[in-house]
């Protein structure tokens, strides 16, 4: 076991929990305006920063954790961080606007959210497709530190990989946000979804399904079966708290795609996590780090769940003049 690795993994599932369902409040935006706006933007407004800052934090984490791997990982995908950056930059400028900038004419308030909903969506395949490139080793040329995007569409799995996942976000979109007009897509997205990721995986190498795959397929469908069950699990599982505490488990229960080795092998993991002195002051920042943007993230979550100006719809009401 490598403790550095698990400490760092969790504030990684945590993160990625969080920007998980700021994509799924994005594609019910997208697709479903005027039957989601008032049961997602309360939650995206006063939590959109703090993904970010959680993001920040990982990232600070991950260079304490494997300093001799950050960096070569960056310059490996410059170009999708790139274009990733650009895009992120879009997202945060077009929430900011949507917020507190005054609309007139065409510039309305339902284009800036959708602006803000598809950059986030683009920003998170980009995230995908580098973390199966990482796993799998797809389109990654270790000697010439390089990625091919060609090499990565035309290994098996890799198109599944985000096929698989877009499916499980879309059916699990309506269980976050407790839109139950939309319950009848969740179950027969979230089975195809998982069953779809599951042969990504299979295709890629049939190391990344051992038996601890069953972990986060049973977690999944379970947390969809209790939505359609009946109204009152459906409130359980709706809860923001036990729905993120959910799916940051489920995360963090992929941790064998990353470990004991990256690509395919060809990374072990052990060789390139920090130690000595540099391990216990990675464990007291990432702790002091940890409990101060978990106090931010519960408070913010408290403050979703409260009704603005006496309504659930005063966030979601808009701004527009």
């Amino acid at each position: 076991m490598n403790g550095v690795f698990e400490i760092n993994f969790a504030i990684f599932s945590l993160f990625i929990a969080l920007y998980i369902t700021e994509i799924m409040g994005s594609v019910l935006l997208l697709l479903f305006w005027k039957a989601s706006r008032a049961a997602v933007l309360p939650y995206v407004i006063p939590v959109w920063e703090l993904t970010g800052t959680f993001g920040a934090l990982w990232v600070v984490t991950a260079d304490f954790a494997y300093p001799s791997l950050l960096l070569p990982a960056a310059a490996l995908f410059a170009p999708v961080a790139v274009i990733g950056l650009i895009v992120f930059v879009i997202r945060n400028s077009s929430i900011s606007y949507a917020e507190f900038i005054l609309k007139r004419g065409w510039l309305d308030e339902e284009k800036l959210y959708k602006a803000y909903a598809l950059a986030t969506v683009v920003v998170g395949l980009a995230v995908l497709m580098a973390l199966s490139a990482l796993f799998s080793g797809a389109g990654v040329d270790l000697a010439a530190g390089s990625f091919s995007f060609i090499g990565w569409v035309s290994t098996p799995g890799s198109l599944l990989f985000l096929l698989g996942t877009v499916l499980i976000a879309v059916g699990a979109a309506p269980i976050f946000y407790g839109v139950t007009t939309f319950r009848t897509i969740v179950l027969p997205c979230m089975i195809a979804g998982m069953g779809v990721s599951v042969l990504a995986y299979y295709l890629y190498s049939p190391s990344l399904v051992p038996g601890w795959m069953l972990v986060p397929v049973l977690l999944t469908l379970l947390a969809g079966l209790l939505f359609v069950l009946s109204g009152t699990t459906a409130r359980i599982v709706s809860h923001k708290v036990v729905f993120l505490t959910v799916l940051s488990l489920i995360v963090f229960s992929l941790q064998f795609a990353a470990y004991p080795t990256l690509a395919d092998g060809a990374i072990p993991i052990d060789t390139v996590t920090t130690s000595g002195p540099m391990a216990s002051a990675y464990v007291v920042i990432t702790a002091i780090g940890a409990l101060l943007i978990g106090a931010m993230i519960a408070f913010l979550l408290l403050m979703a769940r409260r009704p603005v100006r006496g309504t659930r719809e005063g966030i979601a009401g808009g701004r527009s003049a």
